[in-house]
C-alpha cells in the first residue's frame, strides 16, 4: 500500500478520534492544513502526533476558550482571527503562524512552515503571558550566561578539556556542542539558519533548513525570528500541559544541579513530602487553581507561576506566571 493511501486513511482515523472523543462534545473543527500534516506525521513522528492528541489544543478551539468566564480562561487574547478561532489548535495553526517573520520558514508539501515556534507565535492566543515572560529573568537566561565573563569562566572550567603539549598541562575552552548539551540546554541556545540540506524521505527528496544549536527548549533561547525565550521549556511540546508546568519535576530539569539546588531543597522539605505523598488526589489542571480543593501544599509553581483562588472564587494571588 502506498504512503499516500496510508496517509489518507490515517487522516480519516485521526479525525474520527477527534470527533468521537468521550472527553468533550466539540463544535470545533480540524483545519484542512492540519489534516494534511497528520496524514504524514502520524507515520513519520507518531509520538508527536500522539502527544498532541492528548492536549487541550487537539480538543478545544479558541472560540470555546473565549466562551468561558474570564477567570476560567486559559487564553488571554480578546480577539482572535476568524480563520483561527473556530478550529482546534493543530500543527498548521502553530507551524505556519507568522511565516513571513521567520527566517527558518520553508516550503513543505505545499505549505510554508517553520520548525521553531516562538513566543511571538504563542502570543496569538496568549499575549499577556508572552508579555509577562519577556520581563522575566529566565527569558534573558542566554545573555545572562554568555555575556557574563565570570559565568563563562565557570563554563569553560567545567566543560573545557585539559591537554598536554609535551611540557605543560593546558586548558582548552569548551566547544559549542558541549555547551549546548549542558549549560545552554537550560539557558537556551542561539538558533540561526545556517544553510539548507536535501534529505531523502518516504515521499521523495525534500529540502530543509539547517538550524544551528537545534533542537533546544532553553528558557532564554534566541529564536530565528528575533524573539527570546521558549514557552515549551515548561509547557513541553506537544501537549503544552498546564499540569506538567505545575509539577515540580518540570522545574527540576534545570533547578537541580549543585549551582541551583532549589528542587533538592524543595523535595526534602515538608511541602515536597506532602506533594510526593498525596498529590495523586490533586487536580493540576484546574483554572483557577483553588487551594484546599485542587491542592493542599505548594509546589514551585504555586508560589512562582500560578493564579490562586479560594473556594468562593476570590483570587488570593494574582498570576505571576512569567515575571
Amino acid at each position: 500500500m502506498s504512503s499516500k493511501i496510508i496517509g489518507f486513511f490515517s487522516v480519516i482515523l485521526v479525525v474520527c478520534c477527534l470527533t468521537l472523543t468521550p472527553l468533550t462534545i466539540r463544535a470545533a473543527e480540524i483545519s484542512e492544513e492540519t489534516q494534511g500534516c497528520i496524514g504524514c506525521h502520524e507515520m513519520v513522528t507518531p509520538g508527536i502526533v500522539g502527544d498532541w492528541l492528548q492536549s487541550r489544543h487537539a480538543k478545544f478551539s479558541p472560540a470555546e476558550g473565549l466562551a468561558k468566564e474570564k477567570v476560567e480562561r486559559r487564553i488571554s487574547a480578546v480577539n482572535i482571527e476568524k480563520t483561527l478561532v473556530k478550529n482546534i489548535v493543530g500543527c498548521a495553526e502553530c507551524h505556519t503562524m507568522n511565516a513571513d517573520k521567520h527566517p527558518d520558514s520553508f516550503e513543505h508539501n505545499g505549505y510554508t512552515i517553520h520548525s521553531v515556534v516562538s513566543p511571538s507565535d504563542c502570543a496569538t492566543c496568549h499575549p499577556i503571558e508572552v508579555e509577562e515572560f519577556s520581563h522575566n529573568l529566565m527569558s534573558q537566561a542566554y545573555a545572562n550566561l554568555t555575556e557574563n565573563p565570570v559565568y563563562m569562566m565557570m563554563v569553560n572550567n567545567i566543560n573545557g578539556s585539559h591537554f598536554y603539549d609535551g611540557k605543560n598541562i593546558n586548558m582548552k575552552n569548551s566547544d559549542d556542542v558541549t555547551d549546548a548539551d549542558s549549560c545552554l540546554a537550560c539557558h537556551g541556545t542561539d538558533v540561526k539558519v545556517v544553510g539548507t540540506e536535501t534529505r531523502q524521505t518516504d515521499l521523495g527528496e525534500m529540502v530543509f533548513p539547517v538550524l544551528s544549536n537545534w533542537p533546544n527548549a532553553g528558557v532564554g533561547r534566541l529564536n530565528p525570528d528575533g524573539t527570546v525565550g521558549a514557552c515549551s521549556s515548561c509547557h513541553m511540546r506537544h501537549q503544552f500541559s498546564i499540569e506538567v508546568a505545575r509539577k515540580p519535576y518540570t522545574c527540576a530539569q534545570c533547578h537541580k544541579g549543585p549551582d541551583v539546588p532549589a528542587y533538592k531543597v524543595y523535595s526534602v522539605s515538608v511541602h515536597g513530602n506532602i506533594q510526593k505523598s498525596v498529590d495523586k488526589s490533586w487536580d493540576y489542571t484546574a483554572v483557577p487553581w483553588v487551594v484546599g480543593r485542587d491542592f493542599t501544599a505548594p509546589t514551585c509553581a504555586t508560589c512562582h507561576a500560578s493564579e490562586i483562588a479560594d473556594e468562593n472564587g476570590e483570587i488570593l494571588a494574582l498570576s505571576l506566571i512569567h515575571i
